[in-house]
C-alpha cells in the first residue's frame, strides 16, 4: 500500500495556535470584556504572520511527503510525471563542471550513468532528489506555483480548485471556485507590509478566521490530489507486473 500523505492533519492542528490568538483579540475587541484596541489589533498581526508561516511550512512539507511517498515505490521512469526525473536530474547536474575541473572524471561518469539508467528505465527512481523548499526570502503565488511546477503540477492553484460551499447553487448552476491564489497573495502582502514597512494594517478576528479556514480546505484538496498521484503510480506499477505474470 502506498504511503500516506497526512501534511492536511498536522496543518490543521497547527492551525488551533491561529485560532487561539484569534480568541485572545475576540477578547479584546471593541464591547468584548477585555476591550482593547491595540491589543486586538497586535494580537491579529500575530495570527496573521503565524498562519502564513504556517501554510508554507505546510506545503514544504506537503511537498517533502509526495517525494518520499513516489522514492517509496520505488517505479520506473514510465510511471512518473516526466517533470520530476528532469528535476532530479537538473539538481544531480549541478556543479559537474567543477568536478570535471578538478579531475574528477570517475564522479561524472558515475553521475551520468546513473541519470541514464534511470531515463533508460533500467532502474526504478527510488532516489529522486528535488527541492522542496521556496526559495530563500520569496513567498506569494508565483513562489508556490513554482514549488509545485518542479512535481508535475503546472499551476496547483488550478489544478487544486476549491468550491465556494457558502454559496447556494441552483439547478444547471456551476459552483463557484474560491480564488486561492489572490487570498494567498493577499495575505503574503500584508505579511511583507508588517515585517518590513512596520504597518499596521486593518485586520478582523472574523477575517483571519474565515481566511484560516479556506486555506485548511485548500490544504485538505491539495494532500487529495497528492496522494492521488501516488496512489496512481503504486496503481500502474502493479497493473504491469500483472500484465507481464500473465
Amino acid at each position: 500500500m502506498a504511503t500516506q500523505i497526512e501534511s492536511s492533519d498536522d496543518f490543521s492542528a497547527t492551525l488551533a495556535e491561529v485560532e487561539l490568538l484569534l480568541r485572545e483579540s475576540d477578547d479584546s475587541a471593541p464591547g468584548a470584556p477585555r476591550e482593547n484596541e491595540r491589543r486586538a489589533a497586535v494580537l491579529n498581526k500575530a495570527a496573521l504572520l503565524l498562519l502564513t508561516g504556517k501554510f508554507e511550512a505546510f506545503l514544504e512539507a506537503a511537498a517533502e511527503d509526495f517525494l518520499f511517498a513516489v522514492n517509496q515505490i520505488g517505479v520506473r521512469a514510465c510511471h512518473i510525471p516526466a517533470r520530476l526525473l528532469a528535476e532530479h536530474s537538473v539538481r544531480a547536474v549541478a556543479g559537474i563542471e567543477q568536478r570535471l575541473s578538478n579531475g574528477d572524471l570517475a564522479a561524472v561518469a558515475g553521475t551520468f550513468s546513473a541519470l541514464a539508467r534511470r531515463w533508460a528505465e533500467a532502474e526504478p527512481c527510488t532516489d529522486l532528489a528535488i527541492s522542496c523548499k521556496f526559495n530563500y526570502g520569496k513567498h506569494g503565488e508565483a513562489e508556490v506555483i513554482k514549488l509545485f511546477k518542479r512535481f508535475g503540477f503546472d499551476d496547483v492553484f488550478e489544478n487544486v480548485p476549491v468550491v465556494d460551499d457558502t454559496q447556494e447553487i441552483y439547478e444547471g448552476q456551476t459552483p463557484s471556485v474560491i480564488d486561492i491564489k489572490g487570498i494567498v497573495n493577499s495575505l503574503t502582502g500584508i505579511r511583507n507590509n508588517i515585517l518590513h514597512q512596520d504597518e499596521s494594517p486593518t485586520l478582523t478576528a472574523d477575517g483571519l478566521r474565515k481566511q484560516s479556514a479556506i486555506l485548511q480546505r485548500f490544504a485538505s484538496e491539495l494532500v487529495k490530489a497528492l496522494q492521488a498521484v501516488v496512489d496512481g503510480t503504486e496503481k500502474r506499477l502493479q497493473d504491469e507486473g500483472a500484465a507481464n505474470a500473465r
